[in-house]
């Protein structure tokens, strides 16, 4: 599995998991930086390369019929923000 295939699909489980383990979880971004750390994204963020927003759309587009799509779109935008893209214009 590609780098960039490997975060989205932890970004899919982690917030599955934050949705259905920890609901009403207030400050999820400690959870998040755990997670992320125990997850070894540091090693895959090395890996990723150029990654584009339309690159993440197309993942998305990809694993919305996979998974719940609140976790799918909740994974697009955190994936995004940690690889400093911009949202793409609606």
């Amino acid at each position: 599995m590609a780098p960039l295939d490997q975060l989205f699909a932890l970004e899919v489980e982690f917030h599955r998991r934050l949705r259905t383990e920890a609901p009403g979880t207030g400050d999820a971004a400690a959870i998040h930086t755990s997670y992320a750390l125990q997850s070894g994204y540091e090693q895959l963020l090395k890996r990723v390369g150029r990654v584009t927003g339309p690159d993440i759309e197309a993942l998305r587009e990809r694993l919305s019929l996979a998974g719940d799509a609140r976790d799918v779109l909740n994974a697009r935008d955190s994936a995004m923000k940690i690889l400093g893209i911009r949202p793409l214009a609606t």
